[in-house]
């Protein structure tokens, strides 16, 4: 008979030293980090709200403007621009009318910090050329805001709608927004063709520009991009 070894149970106890190490190790590491996510200082209602104001707040206007052709005929001469003020957007406008437009203008709003507009509206000055008497209006919709028009054009401008958009849906640059018409403005007996204007994605009416003589001949609308988080 074989008799046994003392040393033969070495490996085995080995393997178990081993493996209660690990276990420790493991225990010892998820005890540390359970520990450093306690010490953290917690404001969930802070991070709650820096996470809002980044998706739905700080958005800015761009200083820079594009000119976006609407139509109109060939004549007049370069009018004054109707701008808004610094960071504010276009939520309607307003045209002066006699047999033709004769000046157009809009009617803005600023962006607050919380990124929703702002309750006071100021209007711009005109573009176009003095003359006209009834006053048509065109306004969007509640926190909605100008990015383009549609109407109808020949020697002049006959028809012009505004298009609008919620500001938040176009500061995040969806392709796909809900859009609502403003009221139509149109010239007595209006004719000319389709014709329309609309911003690219991100951008919004910041202005209007005209070429006039009699009357506004030709109309571009101004154009500018919303940016966050700057």
């Amino acid at each position: 008979m074989k008799i046994p070894d003392g040393n033969s149970s070495l490996p085995t106890e080995a393997v178990w030293q081993r493996t209660t190490l690990r276990v420790a190790f493991v225990f010892a590491t998820l005890f540390l980090i359970a520990m450093a996510a306690l010490a953290r200082p917690q404001y969930p209602n802070q991070d709650r709200d820096r996470d809002r104001s980044f998706d739905r707040g700080f958005i800015h206007v761009s200083h820079e403007r594009m000119a976006v052709d609407f139509g109109g005929g060939n004549g007049g001469r370069p009018s004054p621009d109707a701008v808004c003020e610094e960071n504010s957007v276009a939520v309607g406008f307003h045209v002066q009318t006699g047999e033709y437009f004769n000046t157009a203008w809009l009617d803005c709003v600023h962006i607050r910090r919380d990124g929703d507009l702002g309750d006071e509206v100021r209007m711009t000055g005109r573009t176009g050329s003095p003359g006209g008497r009834p006053v048509h209006d065109a306004s969007c919709p509640p926190g909605m805001v100008l990015r383009g028009l549609r109407g109808r054009t020949g020697a002049s401008i006959d028809e012009a709608v505004g298009i609008c958009s919620p500001l938040h849906e176009i500061a995040e640059r969806r392709e796909h927004i809900r859009t609502e018409p403003t009221q139509p403005v149109a010239r007595p007996n209006a004719g000319g063709h389709p014709a329309g204007a609309e911003c690219q994605i991100g951008s919004v009416i910041t202005g209007f520009h005209s070429n006039s003589g009699e009357y506004m001949d030709h109309l571009w609308v101004n154009c500018s991009e919303l940016r966050r988080g700057e």
